[in-house]
Order: structure tokens, then sequence, then C-alpha cells
């Protein structure tokens, strides 16, 4: 995993640097690697000497690091022009001006038709509010030659590097080189979409920012491997996990094979499907005919080690009971329990009041509303993020909130975010599949362990990490048909260790 920000704790790492008057060298240090990723760019497009490369400018600190890169692009034998925004030239950054206009740069009321690249250097992660770049540029006649790269200075102007929301319009960036650190506008929202590739520039706020005790973290493949990777050479199948999965009704019984199958692939070494017959027989038959391993049984196995309640589980009474008695079970037996989908439905206070090895919920953005409307309606005005985290340390449990950015909140104040790679997982039943690999993993933990709460969160980061990777390998074979997402949940383990 690795460490992300807000735009406010890197203002705030910054800040003991600008009091001891190191601001000069941090912004240099910045424009240095933005100009040597744009001459990567200008070299991976042809050729450097010669090209042309065109800075969009405001007259704040963003505006002065681009203004630094152009010169130093200069001596390069880059051609160097920069467009005030929302500025007169001589309201730009003192130092950074005189060091363009000393390297031969020209301030320009116009986009040359031949640029090679543009660089978005107007607004940076103070910025708050709403603007509307593209329009701004077409008002003025001001039009960026589509085959020109776009290479935004630490942020693309216009993404709140808070919440990468943009309340107005940004441009679409191919790259953005950030500095000090990852920024959460960067890896969610739209500024996701709107960052291209991402470099960044180490501007040595390291120390401070190392100092920050509440980041974000974002996984890797490599956590993958970590918490997910092959079993000890001294394996048994109760050492691996023993999960019992609560889910599937008559109507629904496809919600559970699919937590069983992905709990299968995952690695579980014994998986029950608790189904009662002689409801649970439709459940059963469909579920032994995917994954004939698994072992049905009437109620939860003495040998559990985890449970998975409520996927396909429905709104009858029976299916409503079934949770909440996997639910008493798990806290009689200090058990990990993930939540999801009708099992969510059941929830009352009595259950934060319980004890559980680990109590997780995993719900899609209107669940999650509908939760914080039932048992938290003063947190109904916040966004659902900002829910689901106070959320999960107002009761004491795990929140791990599906959307097209996946976060992940801990009872006490874990946090970690988790990038829109494939949009190809928006489709029924990836919830369920997700729930599979999540309990697979829950069925691994001590609940004896003094470093429990790390488990938990590494399992639960890693594993939300190998469902997108099965979702990216599925998207790259043709699309994500769930039914075979187990297939590419073993090809996206194989791959995190690599």
């Amino acid at each position: 995993m690795y460490r992300c920000y807000t735009g406010t704790h890197i203002r705030e790492a910054e800040q003991p640097r600008l009091a001891a008057g190191e601001g000069p060298t941090l912004m240099r240090t910045a424009a240095w690697g933005l100009a040597q990723h744009t001459l990567d760019f200008l070299r991976h497009r042809g050729r450097i000497y010669g090209s042309r490369v065109i800075g969009l400018v405001g007259k704040g600190n963003n505006g002065g690091d681009t203004l630094w890169a152009l010169s130093f692009l200069a001596s390069r034998g880059v051609h160097i022009e920069a467009v005030p925004i929302t500025a007169d030239p001589d309201q730009l950054h003192p130092a950074a001006r005189t060091a363009f206009r000393t390297a031969g740069g020209r301030f320009t009321t116009r986009i040359d038709h031949a640029a090679d690249v543009v660089l978005d250097g107007v607004f940076g992660t103070g910025f708050s509010g709403s603007f509307d770049m593209p329009t701004y540029l077409a008002d003025r006649n001001l039009h960026i030659p589509a085959t020109a790269g776009i290479i935004a200075c630490d942020i693309p102007s216009g993404v709140h590097a808070d919440t990468g929301d943009i309340p107005g319009a940004s441009l679409q960036a191919d790259v953005t080189v950030t500095f000090g650190g990852p920024k959460v506008g960067l890896l969610v929202g739209a500024g996701a979409h709107h960052a291209g590739r991402i470099h960044v520039i180490d501007i040595g706020i390291g120390p401070e920012l190392a100092s920050i005790e509440a980041p974000w973290w974002v996984a890797e493949h490599t956590d993958v491997a970590r918490y997910y990777g092959g079993p000890r050479w001294d394996a048994h199948k109760y050492s691996r996990g023993v999960l019992s999965v609560v889910a599937g009704s008559p109507e629904y019984p496809g919600a559970a094979v699919l937590v069983t199958q992905a709990a299968t692939a995952t690695g579980v070494g014994y998986l029950s499907l608790v189904a009662e017959p002689p409801r649970g027989k439709i459940v059963a038959d469909h579920v032994i005919a995917a994954t004939p391993q698994v072992v049905v049984e009437d109620n939860i196995t003495p040998k559990a080690t985890a449970l998975v309640i409520g996927p396909g589980l429905g709104t009858t009474v029976r299916g409503q009971h079934s949770a909440t008695a996997a639910l008493e079970t798990g806290a009689q037996h200090d058990l990990p329990v993930l939540v999801d989908a009708s099992g969510l439905d059941v929830l009352a206070a009595q259950h934060f009041e319980a004890h559980y090895a680990a109590l997780v919920l995993t719900p899609h953005v209107g669940e999650m509303r509908r939760l914080t409307q039932r048992l938290a309606p003063d947190l109904t005005d916040q966004d659902v993020a900002a829910q689901a985290e106070t959320f999960a340390q107002r009761f004491g449990v795990w929140v791990v909130l599906k959307s097209a950015t996946t976060y992940i909140f801990g009872p006490t104040g874990q946090r970690s975010l988790h990038p829109p790679y494939t949009a190809e997982l928006a489709t029924a039943g990836t919830g369920d599949t997700l729930a599979g690999i999540l309990g697979a993993g829950l069925s691994t933990v001590d609940p004896d362990d003094p470093a429990i709460s790390d488990r938990v969160f590494g399992l639960m980061v890693a594993g939300v990490r190998l469902h997108s990777m099965a979702g990216q390998l599925a998207a790259a074979d043709g699309g994500v048909v769930v039914s075979s997402l187990a297939d590419y949940i073993r090809q996206a383990k194989q791959f995190g260790l690599e």
C-alpha cells in the first residue's frame, strides 16, 4: 500500500519549509520535475529540439511552477510561450516570470496550432469553487490542437484536490505531474478521469508527510500477493480458513453461487453453505452444481472461522430470520462477520453492541444511504463517503463502500480508497463476488491476534484490489461476465505473485 494525501495535507506539509524561506527551492524542484516529464512526453512523440510547448498560467504558484518549467525546457531547444489565464503578465509569479522571459519565452493571447504540448498550470491544490476551463478558452478563441498533448501541473485546473470533484469543467490531461505525494483528487471521482497518467515528484517534504496520522491508503498489486498469496508449505484445509456462507434464496440462488465461486477461487480451505431444507434445496442444488466442493449444512458449522451473511437472502421473513440468527451466532463465537445486501437491512442497534472479531459491512451507495437514514439520520446531509466514514467510527465497524471509487473505512480512523480502474465491474453480481473474496480473507483472521485491526484493514484493501484486477483482466478479455469472474480471480492472484 502507498500513502495518499489531500491537498490540505500537502499544503500543511509545505508550511515549515515555506516558513524557513525554502519556497523558491520547492518551486524550482517541482518545476524541474515537470520539465523532465514533459521532455519524456516529447521524446516519446518523436522529438525535443524544435518542439513547441505552451503554458496556460495563472497568477498563483502553479503558474510559477509552469513558467519555471518552461524556462528549463528552453535550454533543451524547445520553443516556449505562455498564455496568462484570468491574469495579466505582470500579475504572474515575479521570479518565475523573469526566468521565463530570460529563457526567451514570450507571452501570447493565442495557442499556436503547431503546439506539441500544452501545460495546464492555472489552478492548483488550493483551488475551491468552480471554473470552466474549456469554455473560458473557447470564449477567447484559444483552441488546443487535437494533436497536442496536455500535461497538468500538480492537478488539472478546476479539480478539487481533496475530493476529485469538478464543479465546473476541466481539461482532460494526458499526464499529470504532481508534487510532494499522490493526491486524493487525482484518484477518485471525476478527477481520476481527467488526470491521465500520474507522476509524483519528490520536492523534499517526505518527513512532514510521514508524520501525518490519518493519510489515505491505496492498494498495489503486491498487496494481493501479501494477503491472498499461496498457502504455507504446511497448510491444511482448516488452516486456510473455514467460511460459512448464509446467502441465496429460491428467488435469488445465483447470489450464493457467485459468493461461493469467488471464495473458492480466492483460496478458502473449507466452504460451508447454510441452506436449510426444504426451502434451501434450490439454492444448494445450484451451488453444488457450480462448486461441488461446497459443504451444504443446515446451520453454521462449528468449525467456522468467518461468516458471510446476506447476498440474495431477499426480504422475506425467512431470509431476515436467517440473517439475524447468523449475526447472533457470529457474536456468540466472536467471529469475523461480513454483512452484505439483504443482510444490511436487518442490522439494528443491538448488533453493534455485540462483540465480533470484526464486523464488516459492504453496502453500495444506495444501501449506505438507507443505513444512515435508519441508524444515523443526523449524518444524512453529508456526502455518502463522509457518512460511511463517520458511521464506521460511531458504530465500531468496517465499511467497504462500493461505488465507482470504492472506499474502506475502519472503526479507529483507518481509510483507503480504490480508484475506478474499470467500469466493467458495474454489473449485477460483482458485489456478491467481492463478498466471497473478502469473506475468504476474513476466514484467515485470528481473533486473538493483537494486530487484528491491521490484518483486517490489509485484507479488505487487498481484497478490493484483487476484485478490480480480476475485472481488469476480464475486461481485457472481452468484458466482464460475472459468472466467469472467478476464473479471473485466479489469474489476478497469479499476476500479484509476479
